[in-house]
């Protein structure tokens, strides 16, 4: 059976996502927003609706600032029907669960959802979305339970108290020792560009991670900061603190040291923590190893701030950059500003931009032979964009055809000399 959903802030992140999902397991789909969301919704291909159309829908998701979840509910209520269910995508779960059980009613079943990663996952697998019913979901819960361990997700049920008590940890913790780490970073002063040649492994990742929270919604972080139960742990991390910088400032070393050890205790198996990190750091150098091995071949690279992704020859590469020679100018990158795209990208990229010449082939098949077939081959060639094929008018033997091949026009006699050679090698007779 195909359940109709209408996403509440379907134009957001974190809404789109979740059309995305529900669109591509089979569910009929509209989102609504407070912007015009028909652009959106054509790009996803749903539809589009609004929440005093809630009755029309099985199921409703809140996809909105926590401190909204309220107000919607309390204005969608009315108009949602008895059996459907209206759920949320939240980061806290009592008092948006408190808001959706108040507003609805008993015929209403709610259920929280909480997928712990963001927007830009197109692959649910391995990643873990939380799911907090409610007392009065019943139908439902196994329902969306089902949908999305289809998707491929990790599932972890629980209760509001005990998703928000984790949850303080996991994100309310984490996140205030990024931003208070990169709040340090701005009283401190130093151009963090002049900290690039002196990097560690370490402070690399530590510094990346830091950007990635700093890049993001800071209304958002505000919110999550805000649960009651981040006050805890926000705390003790300050006294933490405190407590570290009281022993160095009395030059007491060997108390720090035992604090160190009791912190490596409670930890539990380290051993492992250096393995997964180790595998961190060495991946996030794999694509700098590679350009620095690929100096003399073209490539194509996604780069920070440019909407279309640029390809070209790299020209040299050292330190912590390298140069590339692209069809319009010379660039000079950094590797960490950059994201190599693969030998398809490549081609799309070129397709879209590069020059392009035409030349042509008359071919000799074999009898029998598959003309269609042979085009398909000649496509996969480095360098041809395109081929068309049509048999040749100028004879009467049926198998002859001219084959059309656009190709890049920075490379053009060795492309054609690959597709000559090709063509001798399967057999086939050049005319």
């Amino acid at each position: 059976m195909s359940y109709k959903v209408l996403i509440i802030g379907g134009a957001g992140g974190m809404g789109r996502w979740c059309a995305k999902l529900f669109k591509r397991m089979d569910f009929d789909v509209s989102i609504s927003s407070r912007r015009d969301v028909a652009d959106v919704a054509k790009s996803l291909g749903v539809g589009v609706s609004s929440g005093m159309k809630a009755g029309d829908f099985d199921i409703v998701v809140l996809s909105v600032p926590i401190d909204t979840i309220d107000s919607i509910s309390a204005d969608i209520a009315p108009f949602m029907k008895p059996g459907s269910l209206l759920m949320d995508l939240s980061s806290l779960k009592k008092e948006p669960m408190e808001s959706m059980t108040g507003h609805t009613s008993p015929e209403v079943e709610v259920l929280g959802a909480h997928p712990l990663f963001g927007p830009e996952i197109d692959d649910m697998t391995g990643y873990t979305i939380v799911l907090v019913p409610s007392e009065r979901c019943k139908k439902w819960f196994p329902i969306i339970h089902d949908t999305f361990e289809k998707a491929g997700a990790n599932i972890e049920v629980t209760t509001a108290d005990d998703h928000d008590q984790k949850m303080a940890i996991v994100q309310g913790l984490t996140h205030f020792v990024y931003i208070a780490l990169g709040r340090a970073y701005e009283r401190i002063g130093i151009n963090m560009k002049t900290l690039d040649g002196f990097a560690t492994p370490v402070y690399r990742i530590t510094k990346d991670f830091t950007g990635r929270v700093l890049s993001q919604d800071p209304r958002m972080y505000a919110l999550i900061q805000s649960g009651k139960d981040v006050v805890q742990a926000r705390s003790e991390f300050i006294i933490a603190c405190s407590e570290l910088e009281s022993d160095i400032m009395k030059g007491d070393i060997d108390e720090f040291v035992r604090t160190l050890e009791s912190a490596t205790k409670h930890y539990g198996d380290t051993a492992v923590a250096r393995k997964r990190t180790q595998r961190i750091i060495e991946r996030s150098r794999e694509e700098e190893r590679f350009i620095r091995n690929s100096v003399g071949t073209e490539q194509a690279f996604a780069i920070e701030g440019e909407k279309a992704p640029v390809y070209g020859i790299i020209k040299e590469a050292s330190g912590d950059r390298f140069v590339l020679d692209t069809p319009s100018r010379l660039l000079d990158l950094s590797y960490d500003e950059v994201t190599l795209l693969s030998g398809e990208e490549l081609k799309d990229a070129k397709a879209k931009t590069a020059p392009r010449i035409s030349r042509y082939v008359t071919v000799k098949l074999a009898r029998g032979a598959n003309a269609k077939m042979l085009k398909w081959v000649l496509k996969r060639i480095d360098g041809v964009a395109e081929v068309r094929d049509e048999k040749s008018e100028a004879t009467d033997t049926p198998d002859i055809y001219r084959f059309t091949l656009e190709v890049y026009s920075d490379d053009s006699e060795k492309t054609l000399k690959n597709v000559l050679d090709t063509i001798w090698g399967l057999g086939y007779e050049v005319k």
